[in-house]
């Protein structure tokens, strides 16, 4: 049974990101997975350090492909979230997936066995399918701002007036409330055969919170900061099975 890990928000090219760090930390995990799951918001293009769009958009094509590379055990699932869903950027991932066989990209919702992966912006406010497209639609062709205004984000960070607003605006209920209206209206059925839901952009850790039968997981961010809370799971369409923190491996065999 395929053991994998999912991690969410990284929000690399941004001042305010420790991705690298925290990825340096989960090699060993990493190179051990069958699956990996990149959540959205991989990276960030609206704060990126790099001069200017272009540029951004060719670091972040290069890293994916040496992070396929420096994994080659694992297929890797890259879901679109609304800091990378920059209609230049994913125009080219199309790119990735002909040179790359184990690279493999999602717009919105990834569907792993009993699993299911969403970046979670969809819970940002009441919204179906086309209500998310029409959130991003001012994110695909955002523009990166100054790096003034970046350091602002940063200082917010440190004063904690960023955990802040994601606490008061993300609360537990209002959260998986709407991610799971979203999935009701986006994917019909989706209840059915899904016993876990992964999700990010929030930046506040859940795991194992059952909502209406199926058990929810946030994966934290790589904001300094924030927690990091990136998950292991199994690839199985039968028994539910408890997500862990890496380190602490799943059974998957015992759910064949």
């Amino acid at each position: 049974m395929a053991r994998g890990l999912v991690i969410s928000d990284l929000h690399l090219f941004s001042m305010r990101s420790i991705g690298e760090r925290h990825l340096h930390d989960l090699r060993e995990t990493l190179l051990s997975a069958d699956v990996i799951v990149l959540n959205g918001d991989t990276f960030d293009f609206r704060w990126s350090h790099h001069p200017d769009e272009e540029t951004s958009i060719d670091a972040a094509l290069e890293w994916l492909r040496n992070f396929v590379a420096a994994h080659p055990r694992a297929d890797v699932h890259f879901v679109v979230g609304n800091h990378d869903c920059l209609a230049a950027f994913t125009a080219r991932l199309d790119e990735l997936v002909i040179s790359l066989p184990r690279f493999h990209w999602h717009e919105t919702i990834l569907r792993l066995g009993g699993n299911i992966f969403v970046h979670g912006d969809c819970a940002h406010c009441p919204m179906d399918a086309d209500g998310l497209d029409r959130y991003r639609s001012i994110w695909k062709h955002d523009r990166p701002r100054h790096s003034l205004l970046a350091r602002v984000y940063v200082l917010s960070d440190r004063l904690g007036l960023t955990w802040l607003a994601h606490r008061s605006h993300f609360t537990r209920q209002k959260t998986l409330s709407r991610l799971a209206w979203y999935l009701d209206h986006a994917l019909p059925n989706w209840r059915k055969d899904t016993h876990h839901c992964y999700f990010g952009h929030t930046h506040l850790p859940l795991r194992n919170i059952e909502w209406k039968g199926v058990r929810f997981h946030n994966t934290g961010s790589a904001i300094a900061g924030s927690p990091f809370a990136p998950a292991e799971f199994c690839i199985t369409s039968t028994t539910p099975i408890e997500t862990r923190a890496p380190g602490e491996v799943p059974d998957c065999g015992s759910h064949q």
